[in-house]
């Protein structure tokens, strides 16, 4: 019986810019690369050469220039055509049909970055990051995404599974000797110190990973008419309803601020109420959603700031959210509450410029990240670290070893399941 014929791998091609534009780039990448562009009338047989001619289109000439890399050398591995012409979409549109009808393929997402991924140009930590470079809102979050494409995660991540393979095949070798009494093939308080110092090296690396993706919360707490909604607009510059009357806010309110170039979603939630006020509050159905609502709402935050005004105090008893800091608000009515990190007033601007230093400092990387990244780092650290304070039985101990490998494995692609890679590249706009 024959074999069955191996299905040849597509040329993907597709725009690789937001149109209209000034120039558009065209990418085409696969094993046909080079025999599509030569076939479509495209000067394409200068290996890392631009060149520059005019391209018979739909009965016309279309200036372009293309640079053909040949693999492994290019992003992707493969063969490589980048075509640049003119931002037009319908001039884009009559290039793609050319290119399609002599056997290109369009591309869906992230299609060259999984053939980067599938040729080693690329590990699965960097393709991510391409992901969040795309995808950054901000200065900062895209220069921690220009960090992790350099690869130092990716690089660090596979240092320290081979260290746990071969401190695997170290515990299973001492498996032979199991029988003999005294006889061990490592010394267990050694290993422990080590796996204790492999944690240590991930958990750096956990910060890090936290810090691309989603803006991170900022929420503004705090007893009715502590100054939080006229904080809340000075900051953002977005209308907030502020009134003397305490517990004008009452659902809560979400703008962008811009702290040192970097954008974190401020939320200002609706007033705490002193004993009598949640008495009624209880039979408030709307005053008790806006507290409930409130408290649902710095449970996910990087960052609580508790603002305390001179006519409308902390308690001070007053039970804090966990990491939550107290601002000193209406800073121009007098005395500053004595627990505050910094004093501000939001009508004449006074210390803002403080407080939204002490937000960069408390956010440091923080931002939310990679919730695949995130999840295996912790898993991994945290098993790291329990064994690290107490090692089983050489057997279990290896099976563990195994499991913390595996999860760095995943973590760089090394170990990925085709159902995960789908649901990563499926984010990927076309043509990346």
């Amino acid at each position: 019986m024959a074999p069955a014929s191996l299905t040849p791998a597509p040329t993907w091609l597709a725009c690789a810019t937001a149109l209209p534009a000034q120039l558009a780039v065209l990418r085409l990448s696969g094993p046909d690369a080079c025999a599509i562009a030569r076939a479509a009338g495209l000067p394409s047989d200068r290996p890392w050469r631009l060149a520059v001619d005019a391209w018979p289109l739909a009965g016309g000439c279309c200036p372009v220039r293309t640079l053909t890399a040949i693999a492994p050398r290019s992003y992707t591995g493969c063969d490589l055509v980048e075509i640049h012409l003119p931002g037009s979409p319908d001039l884009v549109e009559l290039a793609l049909a050319r290119l399609v009808a002599v056997g290109a393929t369009l591309a869906p997402p992230g299609a060259f970055t999984r053939q980067a991924l599938a040729n080693g140009r690329l590990s699965l930590d960097q393709a991510e990051a391409v992901l969040a470079l795309t995808s950054a809102g901000d200065e900062r979050a895209a220069r921690l995404a220009l960090d992790r494409l350099s690869g130092e995660l990716g690089t660090e991540a596979t240092r320290v599974r081979e260290e746990l393979l071969t401190l695997r095949a170290l515990v299973e070798a001492g498996l032979d000797f199991a029988e003999e009494d005294g006889v061990s093939a490592f010394d267990r308080a050694e290993l422990g110190t080590r796996l204790t110092a492999l944690a240590a090296r991930l958990a750096r690396w956990i910060t890090a990973a936290d810090a691309i993706g989603t803006t991170p919360v900022v929420c503004l707490v705090g007893p009715a008419n502590a100054g939080k909604s006229a904080l809340f607009a000075r900051l953002t510059g977005a209308t907030a309803l502020v009134s003397p009357v305490p517990g004008t806010t009452r659902d809560w309110l979400e703008a962008s601020w811009t702290v040192a170039g970097r954008s974190v979603r401020l939320i200002d939630t609706a007033g705490w109420l002193d004993r009598a006020e949640r008495a009624a509050a209880d039979a408030n159905a709307l005053d008790h959603a806006a507290i409930a609502a409130g408290r649902s709402s710095t449970a996910g935050a990087a960052l609580i700031l508790a603002c305390s005004a001179p006519d409308a105090p902390l308690p001070p008893d007053a039970v804090l959210p966990q990491g939550a800091f107290v601002v000193a608000t209406k800073s121009d009515l007098g005395h500053a509450d004595a627990r505050a990190i910094c004093t501000v007033s939001a009508t004449t601007g006074a210390g803002l410029d403080r407080l939204a230093a002490l937000a960069t400092e408390h956010l440091g990387d923080c931002a939310s990240g990679e919730p695949r990244q995130q999840r295996l780092l912790i898993a991994c650290r945290d098993l790291l670290q329990r064994l690290g304070d107490h090692l089983p039985g050489d057997e279990l101990l290896a099976d563990d070893l195994r499991r913390a490998a595996a999860l760095l494995g995943d973590l760089i692609g090394k170990a990925t399941p085709d159902d995960v890679l789908d649901a990563i590249f499926a984010r990927f706009c076309i043509g990346k």
